[in-house]
């Protein structure tokens, strides 16, 4: 009786280990910023964006990355689709706009709050 519940016992081990070994991330499929995620990144510097326009696909993410020593902030021109709080040195903000109906691309205008002539586009292709 007790070797039938170890090799329940082992089974279960191994099962388990194989599970978690299958969620392992490793830095062939991986990158420290993200993941796997399917973002793009965007890098703030004190006077400019870059890129400053950014191509992406209709419902892609945005990384916006902190590469100064003092906050900074995002925010569209339309005050609504883009609004991010203080992005503090070295920190990050991520945004996924909503999707667009149509066949036509959408330009989303940003600014830095801090720094009004720190400006770039996103344009969302369908």
């Amino acid at each position: 009786m007790m070797k039938k519940y170890r090799l329940i016992y082992l089974l279960l081990t191994a099962w388990f280990f194989t599970g978690i070994y299958s969620c392992a991330k490793t830095s062939e499929n991986s990158s420290a910023q993200g993941g796997l995620l399917p973002t793009n990144y965007i890098s703030i510097h004190d006077s400019s964006f870059t890129p400053s326009v950014l191509t992406v696909a209709n419902g892609s993410s945005i990384t916006f990355l902190n590469k100064t020593s003092i906050g900074h902030t995002v925010v569209s021109a339309d005050s609504s689709t883009i609004v991010s709080p203080v992005i503090a040195s070295s920190g990050s903000y991520y945004v996924k706009p909503d999707t667009i109906a149509g066949s036509a691309p959408v330009n989303i205008y940003y600014h830095c709050k801090e720094h009004p002539n720190a400006t770039g586009t996103i344009i969302l292709r369908p």
